[in-house]
C-alpha cells in the first residue's frame, strides 16, 4: 500500500494554493472539516465522525490490521458517491486536489482508487497539516508582502460601505468583519450567519484573500484584536497598526441613516435581534436606558435609538482609541461617493510612488 501511495500524482501545498483553476476535496470527517479546512474545500468524508472515533479506538486498543479492515468497511460504502462526484467535478476543473489530515492513507486511498478508474486527481502532500503550516508561515512573514491603508472613524461613518465600494472599483481591500462574520460590536452578529467562525478557518480565509488580492497595498478597517469569536493574528494586527491611517468623518444624520440601513433594513427579524443585543448591553448602560431603547425599537423609533447610542455609547467608547493615531489623510464627506473617490486617489498615489 505504501509503494502505491508514493507513486500517486501528488502536488505540493504552495503549488496547490497558487494554482489558478483548482478545487480542493477534504476527505476527513465532518468534525475535522468544520474545525478547520482549506477555503471553499468540498467535504466528501470517508468516515462519519462516529466511524472515525471507532476506527481510532480499534487502532489504539486492538491492532493496526483490525483498524485498517474496519476503515475499509466504512470507506467502501462512500466510494461510489465519491467516484461519481469527483468524476463530474474533474471534467470542469483543471485540478482536483484531494487531502486528509497528513496526506496519508485516507487521501491516498481515494486518489489511488480514482486514478485507477481514469479520474485524474492529485493528492495534497502533507495534507491539511501542510496547508495549516503554509497559512501560519504566510501570516508570520506577511510584513514582507503587504502594507495597509487603514480606515478610522466613529461608528456609522460608513467604513464598511466605503470598503465595499472600493472593492467594486478594483481597489484591493481586506474586509476583516466579513471574513469573521461579525462587526466586533455588541450588535456584531446582526446581518451575519450565526454559525461561529473558527480561528483556523478565519486565518485560512485571511491568507486566501491576501494572496488573491495580488497587491502590496490593501485598504482595511481599523479593528480591535478580537472580532466576534476570532482574533486578528499578531503580525497582521501589527502591520495594520503600522500602516497609513485615514480618518473618515461625516454628519450625524448620515451616521444614523447608515446604522439604520445596516441593523434595521438589511437583517431579517431585525427588531428581535436588536432587542437581544440591547439586553446584552444592559450592564454597561443600565436598566433604565436599556428599557427605553427597547421601547424605541418596539415603536419603530430607530432614529432616536441610533442617535442616543452614537452620542452616549459609541462616541465616548471609541474617543480614546481614535486619538491614538496621527492621520495621514482626513476625509469629511457629505456624500459617500466623495470619500470613495478621495480614497481611490490616495491609493493610486501611494501605489504609483512605490512603483517609481
Amino acid at each position: 500500500m505504501g509503494d502505491k501511495i508514493s507513486m500517486l500524482k501528488a502536488i505540493d501545498v504552495k503549488d496547490a494554493v497558487y494554482k489558478e483553476k483548482k478545487i480542493f476535496i477534504d476527505v476527513r470527517s465532518p468534525f475535522e472539516y468544520h474545525e478547520g479546512s482549506i477555503p471553499e474545500a468540498i467535504n466528501l468524508p470517508l468516515f462519519t465522525d462516529e466511524e472515525r472515533v471507532e476506527v481510532g479506538s480499534v487502532y489504539k486498543n486492538n491492532s493496526v490490521e483490525e483498524a485498517k479492515a474496519l476503515g475499509v468497511k466504512f470507506a467502501s460504502a462512500k466510494l461510489s458517491n465519491i467516484y461519481e462526484t469527483l468524476s463530474e467535478i474533474s471534467k470542469k476543473n483543471e485540478a482536483v486536489i484531494v487531502f486528509c489530515a497528513r496526506g496519508g492513507l485516507r487521501s491516498g486511498s481515494v486518489v489511488s482508487f480514482l486514478n485507477n478508474l481514469g479520474v485524474a486527481v492529485y493528492q495534497l502532500q502533507g495534507g491539511y497539516k501542510s496547508f495549516r503550516k503554509f497559512t501560519l508561515d504566510y501570516l508570520e512573514n506577511m510584513h514582507k508582502y503587504h502594507e495597509f491603508i487603514v480606515l478610522h472613524g466613529y461608528t456609522g461613518v460608513g467604513k464598511t460601505q466605503i470598503l465595499n465600494r472600493l472593492e467594486s472599483e478594483k481597489v484591493p481591500t481586506l474586509d476583516l468583519e466579513a471574513l469573521a462574520k461579525n462587526t466586533g460590536s455588541v450588535f456584531g452578529n446582526i446581518g451575519f450567519d450565526e454559525k461561529d467562525m473558527t480561528q483556523k478557518n478565519f486565518e485560512a480565509l485571511l491568507v486566501n484573500t491576501l494572496i488573491e488580492a495580488e497587491s502590496k497595498f490593501l485598504v482595511v478597517e481599523s479593528e480591535s484584536k478580537r472580532i466576534g469569536t476570532v482574533f486578528i493574528p499578531n503580525n497582521l494586527h501589527e502591520q495594520i497598526i503600522n500602516g497609513r491611517h485615514v480618518l473618515i468623518e461625516t454628519t450625524i444624520n448620515n451616521r444614523i441613516d447608515i446604522l439604520i440601513d445596516d441593523y434595521v433594513n438589511k437583517p431579517i427579524n431585525s427588531d428581535e435581534l436588536l432587542i437581544k443585543s440591547i439586553h446584552n448591553l444592559t450592564k454597561r448602560i443600565g436598566k433604565e436606558k436599556a428599557g427605553r431603547y427597547i421601547d424605541y425599537i418596539q415603536n419603530k423609533k430607530y432614529e432616536e435609538i441610533a442617535k442616543e447610542l452614537i452620542i452616549n455609547y459609541y462616541d465616548p467608547l471609541y474617543k480614546h482609541s481614535m486619538a491614538k493615531y496621527d492621520y495621514d489623510l482626513c476625509i469629511n464627506y457629505d456624500k459617500i461617493e466623495k470619500a470613495v473617490k478621495a480614497l481611490k486617489d490616495y491609493y493610486n498615489e501611494i501605489e504609483g510612488k512605490k512603483k517609481e
